[in-house]
């Protein structure tokens, strides 16, 4: 499926964006999208910067679905991203093995153990847009956009990191936030 040397991510948070996504790790090779069934979205993942931050969770037996981007990432870009991660200080990798355009395919992606989990803290309003930028970008029903729509947010007090991290990349950010 993918050339020797590179790996699938399955991005589902703020990297589903792939324009985020490169401005962390550099060019990209997008594979497609996928939509997974009995996964959850949640923010639920505890952030150094006192917001929570996006966390997939299975929910067999449910009618939930998550949305994701499928990128082959070479291992230059894995360290990169592992880092931005924080593999090892808040997510870890996992595998899954998925169907993907009539065959079975494995992908990595980033999840939460449960000591980096919160139920107490909110995602920024413009990470949740970020994440909802990509759902648009990547053509995604609007349920995924309406179920972001209805997450309980706050607001960044660090205005220049709302800026920085929507504007940079080109995306509209919340106009509270001031012109």
């Amino acid at each position: 499926m993918s050339p020797i040397g590179t790996r699938i991510y399955l991005a589902y948070g703020s990297n589903l964006h792939p324009r985020r996504l490169e401005a962390r790790i550099g060019p990209v090779e997008l594979l497609g999208t996928t939509v997974l069934q009995g996964w959850s979205l949640r923010f639920d993942k505890r952030g150094g910067d006192g917001s929570s931050k996006a966390n997939l969770h299975p929910a067999p037996g449910v009618d939930c679905r998550a949305g994701a981007a499928l990128y082959a990432l070479d291992l230059e870009q894995l360290r990169k991203l592992d880092r931005y991660e924080g593999v090892g200080r808040g997510y870890e990798t996992f595998e899954m093995t998925l169907p993907w355009q009539s065959q079975a395919i494995t992908a990595f992606m980033y999840l939460a153990p449960s000591q980096w989990l919160s139920s107490t803290l909110l995602p920024f309003d413009w990470y949740v847009e970020l994440i909802a930028e990509g759902y648009r970008f990547h053509g995604f029903g609007s349920a995924h956009i309406e179920a972001l729509a209805r997450q309980p947010v706050q607001r960044d007090q660090r205005v220049e990191r709302a800026r920085r991290e929507l504007e940079g990349l080109g995306l509209r950010w919340p106009a509270h936030y001031g012109a």
